[in-house]
């Protein structure tokens, strides 16, 4: 009896699968609303998760030898004050907007161009002019894409033409024939120079009665669009080691609240409580930590336990991190990620990125689970892993794995509870996770030399259809540069940007005729040409434009 009592009290700590329900339970609960970076949920999840760590024993490790790094962000944008002023027609300011306006107010006579410019419109007067856009297209409310219903595709043809400012509505023709009568504030993505604002279909048919007495009535608009920010926190402890030498273990906790433009329910405000993505990959984090620490004795490289925020609005806090580092930046040796873990009911695990390292493949054989769950190696089927934070180490040249359980018809919706979760797999996964670790700590440096992934093939295991054109850019969404633009964090291996010179901290100004404002102008000009196409791409490159040409790639869709 004696010998069982010391043999058990010899045993390391291991995670528990009722404690990583309990930790999800708490983060993926409604009382903290979805955790959306920059909100009082997501202060409150970061409270918590500094809470855990201190508990556990670990060292602080963000700014100012406290537990937390600060950085800002943009939330989503706000419709302002607007107004549309018809002289003696009066002054409408019951209008709206929509998130890509320009904020300015701005003159010049006001013309009806149906659907949109089709070709058929004067250049002479649609430049300087405010159009007045039905919504939608002649093929109806239901036609699908391509069918020149797009808003954004609307705006944009107006905007290159020259128009001064555009007015958006549905006409009742529509509506009959079940268009929606608003138009969202959030009804298009990215930014566009001209202002935009949107009438009921009653102010629509208004307009077009004034138009037919007044082909060309002077107008003013006025669109404001406000673009609040707030700071939000990356969340740090240390785990002394052995050595100094320190290996990065990390999870986003942040997700998208209410929803938004991230959301797979459009239309829907309702909390998107992200228990598998990813308060799973934080519970796992938060429960390693604790083990490690009351092993009793250190391991053999440094532990930093990092826990990010704004990773759903582009890897914003691993990319502050990378770039702000609160330890030695030579210090780090490699990163492993943990994103969505949760759904571990197949019983295995994807591994992405293991060709980033020669350590890495060794380690993960010699750590395999080997009882319930399995590590599926991704190798070329995920370039890169995959998008999540470990893409921040890569693009600073840090080997970094990436965990993840795979896709589910509840990513990105407010279905993605802590009940549908696989916690006793989940412990399986984080004792497997604390073996690897432990290994990594005592293996040679010069083995986590950073080797960029090779090229995937992008047809791999996937149901197919069309090939459309790609460049292999990797975008830096943390980004905001200057005059507009799209900033690369990096270029994909083997890819077109690569071989046409192409680097990360270009910002991509102009693409083929198309100047680059942000990542959906580069996607909207990206999508006028075909793989095997040559076109000339503008970069601004330590303050000076290059031109160079770029014969693009291609890349399949998924059906």
């Amino acid at each position: 009896m004696i010998h069982l009592v010391l043999l058990c009290a010899q045993q390391d700590p291991v995670p528990t699968a009722a404690e990583l329900e309990a930790h999800v339970q708490l983060l993926a609960s409604d009382a903290l609303q979805g955790r959306r970076s920059g909100t009082l949920g997501a202060d409150q999840a970061a409270d918590y998760l500094a809470g855990v760590l201190a508990s556990a024993g670990l060292v602080p490790a963000g700014e100012a030898d406290n537990w937390f790094q600060s950085f800002e962000i943009e939330l989503p944008a706000q419709p302002g004050s607007c107004f549309l002023d018809l002289g003696a027609a009066g002054r409408w300011e019951d209008v709206g907007t929509l998130a890509l306006s320009a904020s300015r107010t701005i003159q010049g006579p006001l013309w009806s161009v149906g659907y949109g410019l089709d070709g058929s419109h004067k250049p002479e007067l649609v430049r300087g002019a405010v159009l007045l856009l039905r919504r939608y297209s002649a093929a109806g409310p239901s036609a699908g894409p391509g069918q020149g219903g797009d808003l954004r595709a609307k705006i944009r043809a107006a905007a290159e033409a020259g128009a001064a400012a555009v007015v958006l509505g549905t006409h009742p023709e529509d509506l009959a024939r079940g268009g929606e009568a608003a138009i969202p504030f959030d009804a298009a993505p990215g930014s566009m120079p001209i202002p935009v604002l949107t009438v009921s279909p009653e102010q629509f048919t208004r307009l077009e009665r004034m138009l037919a007495a007044a082909p060309a009535l002077p107008a003013t608009v006025g669109a404001e669009v406000l673009r609040p920010t707030a700071r939000t926190r990356n969340v740090l402890g240390l785990l002394p080691g052995a050595s100094d030498e320190v290996i990065v273990l990390g999870a986003h906790y942040d997700h998208l609240g209410f929803g938004g433009p991230h959301s797979l329910a459009p239309g829907t405000h309702e909390i998107h409580n992200g228990a598998d993505d990813n308060a799973s990959g934080t519970a796992l984090l938060l429960e390693l930590a604790e083990s490690m620490a009351q092993r009793g004795r250190p391991p053999g490289r440094s532990l930093l336990f990092a826990l990010w925020s704004g990773e759903e609005e582009g890897l914003l806090g691993s990319d502050h991190w990378v770039k702000h580092p609160t330890i030695a930046w030579e210090r780090v040796v490699c990163n492993l990620n943990f994103d969505m873990v949760g759904r571990l009911q197949e019983g295995r695990i994807i591994v992405g990125a293991v060709e980033t390292a020669a350590a890495f493949g060794p380690a993960l054989e010699r750590a395999r689970p080997g009882q319930d769950l399995e590590f599926s190696l991704a190798g070329a089927a995920l370039p890169g892993g995959g998008g999540s934070d470990h893409m921040s180490f890569h693009q600073a040249g840090v080997a970094a794995l990436f965990f993840f359980s795979g896709m589910h018809s509840d990513y990105h919706k407010p279905g993605d509870d802590w009940h549908k979760l696989d916690y006793a797999r989940m412990q399986i996964l984080a004792e497997a996770a604390g073996r690897l670790v432990l290994d990594l700590g005592n293996v040679p440096r010069e083995q986590f030399a950073y080797m960029a992934p090779p090229p995937a093939d992008p047809h791999q295991g996937l149901a197919l259809s069309g090939e459309r054109a790609s460049m292999g850019t990797i975008p830096d969404y943390g980004a905001n540069p200057e005059g507009g633009g799209m900033q690369l964090a990096g270029v994909s291996p083997g890819g077109a940007a690569e071989r046409a010179g192409l680097r990360g901290g270009d910002v991509i100004k102009k693409l083929g005729a198309v100047a680059v404002g942000d990542i959906y102008d580069f996607m909207d000009a990206l999508g006028r040409y075909k793989p095997g196409d040559a076109v000339d791409v503008v970069v601004l490159r330590d303050g000076a434009l290059h031109t160079l040409p770029v014969t693009l790639g291609g890349r399949r869709e998924v059906q």
